[in-house]
């Protein structure tokens, strides 16, 4: 095994060594605490923000601070990564996450949890780092099992972290907090062991002024580059896209506790459920259905079912009927955003790929700010279904705009 801090390069003809797969179980971890965090907060925080006084648009807020931090810093992060290494930035990161969590178990107040949740994002580095870690100790061959590790810790941490939150907040509203603060101060210590860095810097010398201009929100850079329309609307549609889905991550729980009076438990189940039948979707039906139907399809199909589940959460009559909303809501995510992202792949010019990869990320985290904030602002002016039913409306606009678009956004792909 690799001592901490030396280097490990992949064999581009043979398979993983040792020091690799310890590598990749480390990065399983680090990411799938990273979700399980993330996705632990769904059924506990808004009814804990709410408990504390937060109004509709405040519960929003919260989720927008989160994405607002990870967008400004995250390319920061992959800067470091690049020049520094990629073990430091692991480890800051898992440090700063048990910071966040710390801090957010002992806030009593709505401006301490905004703190917490940007703070948070702030130290959000490891996914943009574990990526390249993965790229770092991995043969070509290798590479999309390597990545497959990432796909799967994101599905296990989206059922398991609503069902550790709603179950840990029936034994104390702050149990979450300090089970995630742990988990990853738990994995900082094992990662300070057994992590050895898999990138050496090369001694080029810094240019501190690129730091700087990564710090520019990637949209904001998008806005004054120039892209073909074939581009520039898939750049949009990833905005619009995640605009709309983002209500769900933000605001279902406040709506099902005010309409339903749900509890943290009820809701984590819902949301464990939604979990199950995303991964079944992307993991196995996706992968069947798309050898007989387009890609093109499948994102009609999926964004419009998107719709009917949304405007459906503002329909059920009762709890139980979330389940099947759920259901409908994830099979329509499962079918639409990976088949969606391949298209875009697909368009990105070769020596831009990464670059344009990269922006559609930023335009949909950009979603992830707007979306939280104007649909708690609907909640309070007008109704709690209000949200859903304008994020349903978004969906069918862009079914549509994806539709009569088709051949620009579609034609000549490889």
């Amino acid at each position: 095994m690799a001592r901490p801090g030396s280097e490990v390069r992949p064999d581009p003809e043979a398979g993983s060594s040792g020091s690799a797969r310890t590598v990749l179980l480390i990065v399983f971890v680090t990411i799938l605490i990273d979700f399980v965090g993330f996705s632990v907060l769904v059924p506990v925080l808004p009814l804990y923000a709410e408990r504390l006084g937060a109004a509709p648009h405040q519960v929003g807020l919260i989720l927008a601070f989160y994405a607002l931090a990870q967008l400004v810093f995250l390319p920061a992060w992959g800067w470091v990564s690049d020049r520094v290494g990629r073990r430091p930035v692991l480890l800051v990161s898992l440090l700063g996450t048990a910071i966040s969590f710390a801090l957010l178990a002992h806030a009593d107040t709505i401006p301490m949890i905004y703190l917490a949740r940007v703070l948070g994002g702030f130290f959000a580095a490891s996914i943009g780092t574990a990526q390249a870690v993965v790229t770092d100790v991995t043969s070509a061959k290798e590479r999309a099992g390597g990545m497959g590790t990432i796909g799967a810790a994101f599905g296990m941490g989206m059922i398991l972290g609503p069902v550790l939150g709603g179950t840990l907040a029936t034994l104390h509203p702050k149990a979450p907090f300090y089970a995630v603060a742990a988990l990853a101060s738990v994995n900082l210590v094992v990662a300070w062991a057994k992590l050895p860095e898999t990138r050496v810097p090369d001694g080029r010398p810094r240019r501190w002024r690129e730091l700087a201009v990564s710090l520019i929100p990637i949209p904001i850079r998008v806005l004054g580059a120039s892209h073909d329309r074939r581009t520039a609307l898939y750049l949009y549609l990833f905005f619009h896209l995640f605009t709309a889905f983002a209500v769900v991550e933000a605001l279902v729980t406040l709506y099902l506790a005010l309409s339903f009076g749900a509890s943290e438990l009820e809701v984590a189940l819902i949301f464990a459920w939604i979990g199950v039948v995303l991964v079944f979707t992307q993991g196995y039906l996706v992968r069947r259905v798309v050898v007989s139907t387009s890609e093109q399809t499948l994102v009609l199909i999926g964004v419009a079912t998107m719709g009917v589940g949304l405007v459906g959460v503002a329909l059920a009559p009762s709890l139980p009927w979330f389940y099947a909303v759920g259901t409908v809501i994830a099979l329509g995510n499962g079918l639409a955003f990976p088949s969606f992202t391949s298209l875009y792949s697909r368009s990105c010019e070769g020596e831009k790929a990464g670059v344009l990869l990269a922006e559609s990320q930023s335009m949909a985290t950009a979603g992830r700010i707007v979306g939280p904030y104007a649909a708690g602002l609907a909640m309070e002016w007008w109704s709690p279904g209000t949200p859903f039913w304008m994020a349903g409306v978004m969906m069918f606009a862009a079914a549509g705009l994806f539709w009569a678009a088709r051949s620009l956004l579609t034609d000549g792909l490889p």
